[in-house]
């Protein structure tokens, strides 16, 4: 048996207009939305005519310049962006880095303060331990710079949040954003200073607004016909407020979807440990005879977690964030389970030599390629713009939330100073990892490579039960396969029976 993808494959609605009916579509948006001041109808079309056809690159009229511009865009890295794009980019990753950095900070600096502050002796171990609870490398870099002074090492968050508050400010608007409003002036601006041509921004300004033309009118239920000729998702947003987009993110079908497997994602990333072990790793790992170790432990597993995010800027859009974050997830089960029964040795040189090893070099490594990058980037995907602000805010609330009640309930369950406590909250950790993977594989869409934000709205308008039974069709079919080649024998029967 075998799901049909075409069904639900993502369609350029441009695809729907004769070469005559689109210029005539362009003359009409190019005029009711008074973008005289900013691009030459003509641009716009050739645009147009790209974002239908990309083939139609080599049949129009362009300059030679904006012939390699198109060309060249999808082997382009990141030094071949724009400079707003860049700035963007490290925007964007000075915001990531503000996380990491308070977060492990705060980690270095918990055995200083609770014992600069303890009133008395067991007070936050054994008295008041939920009371210990609430770039990860630059953090526990600083650690290692400040001499492990808690208070010095606490004050420098406050780098990268003050950075991070000068670069919002070089950044464009978002071109979406801009469109959300009607501002397709400004939002023309906006796509040439980020894509760093005119025949660019134009495509992607024309194609962008056709695709959430349709996506409203989808979104209703209704079959396409009416959003070449006028705003009709502008209209949506201005009668729809804040309240009333939150309503609708829970109740309708397509947005509920969206809804579970964007919780689902930002679970995992809690449910595979990695935050819990970030905020306590210099508790699991301390010892009063060797504090250096803890330094050095959280340094290496900070430079690891850095390093180890690289593969998936060149691998998220391999095969999907699904697929990736699935390997991600079994990595970290695998190694999860063998930390656990690490830290049951009882020489202590040689359980410090095998945790860290595998701490740092195999479940680090499953966790960047997949569970610390995947979560933020689908969650911020796969909503329509109308509700995007909305869900994504619910998402990052359910991946919080998930953090808080582990770092507070966690250390009750099993102290990691207590006899075989760390092992306990490894094995614990386990498990949750494959709680993780079965729920992901099961209700997390596939088919999100190399699609466009407009076009997810697709995928979810598709059933979560064609998704799980595509996904169990998927897995039986690999499975029958290895049993194929596993078996010379049936094999040869299927040969002879050709």
């Amino acid at each position: 048996m075998r799901v049909n993808n075409a069904v639900r494959r993502p369609r350029n609605p441009l695809l729907l207009r004769t070469p005559d009916e689109l210029e005539d579509d362009v003359r009409k948006f190019y005029d009711r939305n008074h973008l005289q001041d900013v691009i030459d109808v003509e641009l716009l079309i050739r645009g147009a005519r790209i974002a239908q056809e990309p083939d139609n690159l080599y049949t129009l009229d362009l300059t030679a310049a904006e012939f390699k511009a198109i060309k060249d865009e999808k082997e382009s890295g990141f030094w071949q962006q724009s400079k707003d794009l860049k700035v963007t980019i490290l925007t964007t990753a000075c915001a990531a880095i503000t996380q990491g950095w308070q977060q492990s900070t705060i980690n270095a600096a918990s055995e200083g303060w609770k014992h600069d502050l303890q009133p008395k002796e067991g007070y936050w171990r054994h008295e008041n331990p939920w009371l210990e609870g609430f770039g990860v490398f630059v953090g526990f870099a600083c650690d290692w710079i400040v001499d492990r002074q808690w208070r010095v090492l606490l004050g420098t968050a406050s780098i990268p949040a003050l950075i991070l508050l000068f670069l919002v400010f070089l950044c464009p608007e978002s071109p979406r954003f801009l469109i959300r409003r009607g501002d397709y002036t400004g939002a023309f601006v906006s796509l040439r200073q980020l894509r760093g041509t005119d025949i660019q921004a134009a495509r992607d300004l024309y194609y962008i607004h056709s695709q959430l033309q349709v996506e409203t009118e989808m979104f209703d239920g209704e079959r396409p016909q009416n959003w070449y000729n006028q705003e009709i998702y502008q209209e949506r947003v201005r009668k729809t407020g804040f309240l009333k987009r939150l309503g609708i993110l829970f109740s309708h079908p397509r947005n509920q979807r969206a809804c579970v497997a964007a919780f689902l994602v930002m679970a995992s990333q809690q449910l595979c440990g990695v935050s819990h072990s970030s905020l306590t790793s210099s508790i699991l790992t301390f010892d009063s005879r060797l504090p250096a170790n803890v330094v050095w432990l959280n340094f290496g597993f900070g430079l690891a977690n850095f390093l180890f995010t690289i593969p998936a800027y060149r691998y998220i859009d391999w095969r999907g964030r699904r697929l990736l974050l699935l390997i991600s997830l079994a990595g970290m089960f695998l190694s999860l389970l063998v930390i656990g029964f690490f830290f049951r040795i009882e020489a202590d040189k040689v359980k410090l030599a095998l945790v860290s090893t595998f701490t740092i070099g195999f479940f680090t490594f499953f966790y960047g390629i997949g569970a610390g990058p995947v979560p933020f980037t689908f969650s911020a995907e796969v909503f329509p713009l109308a509700f995007r602000e909305v869900g994504m805010s619910f998402s990052v609330m359910v991946n919080f939330l998930g953090l808080g009640l582990l770092v507070l309930f966690v250390p009750q369950l099993d102290s990691a100073w207590e006899p075989n406590g760390a092992s306990n909250i490894c094995f614990l950790f386990t498990g949750l990892n494959a709680l993780a993977f079965v729920l992901v594989f099961l209700f997390v869409p596939s088919g999100t490579a190399k699609v466009g934000l407009e076009e997810m709205n697709q995928i979810f308008n598709t059933k979560m039960s064609v998704h799980i039974q595509e996904h169990v069709v998927s897995l039986g079919n690999l499975c029958g396969r290895q049993k194929v080649e596993d078996d010379p024998h049936h094999l040869q029967q299927l040969h002879d029976h050709a």
